[in-house]
């Protein structure tokens, strides 16, 4: 205190304590919270299952509006496994794989393992937890980055479930439908309605969708991709080096289901691009 005086000393202690105070109470708001609070920690969730379903959805409002179970299974699947997965990975356990894929015809299987290595997911996710973190001016670091990870990829396979359901005459009629899907507690009701009309009733036999073909070809698209890339190189459009192409052309048979060939609407293109835009930008 440089003073010897007893009075000028306890003065002294006094402007000091608050000092230290207020530098204590700066410090403590430049310090970040490390984790997101309970409010926040659902808006990673909210905003992976609003932009999925409106993909999910997308590509029937062209059509006949008919859903494929088999291809949003796969893409359920996909998501959930890339939830487990850190940012950096790039392989898979085959432990992993069949614990989520339980049930799946092999080709589904492959097109789960297509999808995390063509679209990464897992990679993806970081990027977007970070733009949702900073759009409700959470805490951005790893550990909350992490946590929005894991709140997001689930959410996405959420979506793809829920996407199912607009062939529910519920849904259907009930105005507007996305705001239905979003809504937890209506879903979770169609849920037990869903369950409980399987158990009481026989499944039902499904009619032929109508197609403006003469014919319908009833091939599934990779069935015949090498077909198809014989006939255009015998034209003379191709060289020799076609294996870019192929794979594209894979790509989008796995991403669009794998449907029959009489089956493909035009709003598959539109899924297709919609699906590659969400590329990671250093994939």
């Amino acid at each position: 205190m440089k003073t010897a005086d007893p009075v000028e000393a306890r003065r002294l202690v006094c402007r000091l304590s608050v000092r230290w105070d207020a530098m204590t109470m700066m410090m403590n708001e430049r310090i970040e919270r490390g984790l997101m609070t309970a409010s926040e920690a659902v808006a990673p969730f909210k905003r992976g299952l609003d932009e999925e379903l409106g993909l999910a959805t997308a590509a029937r409002l062209d059509g006949d509006g008919r859903s494929d179970p088999r291809a949003a299974q796969v893409l359920e699947a996909t998501y959930r496994i890339a939830a487990r997965l850190a940012p950096d990975a790039d392989t898979i356990s085959i432990e992993l794989l069949n614990s989520l894929t339980e049930g799946f015809l092999d080709a589904d299987r492959h097109a789960v393992v297509l999808m995390l290595k063509a679209l990464a997911p897992h990679r993806a996710a970081t990027a977007s937890a970070r733009a949702c973190l900073a759009s409700i001016e959470a805490p951005i670091n790893t550990a909350t980055s992490r946590d929005a990870k894991a709140q997001i990829l689930p959410a996405k396979a959420e979506a793809q479930t829920r996407a199912q359901l607009l062939d529910r005459a519920e849904v259907a009629t009930g105005g507007n439908r996305m705001s239905i899907l979003l809504d937890d507690n209506l879903v979770m009701q169609l849920r037990v309605d869903v369950s409980e009309t399987a158990r009481a009733a026989p499944a039902p036999v499904e009619a032929p969708i109508p197609t403006p073909f003469l014919t319908n070809d009833t091939r599934r698209l990779s069935n015949v991709i090498d077909d198809i890339v014989a006939d255009i190189q015998a034209s003379g459009d191709w060289n020799e080096d076609v294996a870019q192409r192929v794979r594209v052309i894979r790509g989008f048979a796995w991403i669009t289901g794998n449907k029959r060939l009489c089956d493909y609407r035009p709003g598959e293109a539109q899924h297709f691009a919609a699906t590659l835009r969400q590329l990671p930008t250093d994939f």
